[in-house]
């Protein structure tokens, strides 16, 4: 069953605290934009686009919709939750505000590829890491995602194991920099000197 991406809204998961950066990721410049200036290009393929933030600085920075968590400082799921309960459309397309790589061209595949009856659609890579911050989420996913939250089991992976989730592989169809997260500051200065961002 393909989803069909009038049905499906994006979603920027900004919500860390960027500890290991130091500073915030998404405001961080490559090329000639923000981190999250490129991503929202990347999503302009989809007809909504969520960003998940409970920065108002950052939310100002940002040319959608921001939706804070309701579940605070638990990560990633609930940021996925807040903007699952907040929009109208069956699913979401989320992806992580650090992954410079990414690329729109993996939307309509993906949307393509999700099979009837699953609760989520994740990437996995040419070396088999599961990549569960780029990936589709259905509204079915929200009791697992609420029961995680509400039992502290914050791990993406932990929450996979709850879903019926099917897994797209990314192998012959891109290249795994597409899914290439920054942690560091030491990663980032690398991303710099590269001679696609000069």
């Amino acid at each position: 069953m393909a989803v069909s991406l009038d049905a499906c809204g994006g979603l920027i998961l900004a919500g860390g605290r960027s500890r290991r950066m130091g500073r915030c990721k998404a405001l961080l410049p490559v090329g000639d934009a923000t981190m999250l200036e490129r991503i929202g290009r990347q999503m302009e393929v989809l007809p909504e686009c969520w960003l998940s933030t409970n920065d108002p600085a950052l939310a100002a920075a940002f040319s959608g919709e921001a939706v804070a968590d309701v579940f605070v400082g638990k990560g990633p799921l609930a940021g996925i939750h807040a903007a699952l309960l907040r929009t109208s459309r069956p699913y979401l397309f989320c992806v992580a505000c650090d992954m410079p790589y990414f690329s729109g061209r993996i939307i309509g595949p993906m949307a393509e590829a999700f099979p009837e009856g699953a609760d989520a659609l994740v990437c996995q890579d040419s070396t088999g890491r599961i990549h569960p911050l780029c990936g589709i989420y259905a509204k079915s996913a929200l009791p697992a995602i609420t029961r995680c939250l509400q039992s502290g089991q914050l791990r993406a992976r932990d929450l996979l194991e709850q879903l019926r989730c099917a897994y797209f592989q990314t192998a012959g169809q891109f290249s795994d920099q597409i899914l290439w997260n920054i942690n560091t500051p030491e990663a980032y200065n690398s991303l710099r000197e590269e001679e696609a961002f000069s």
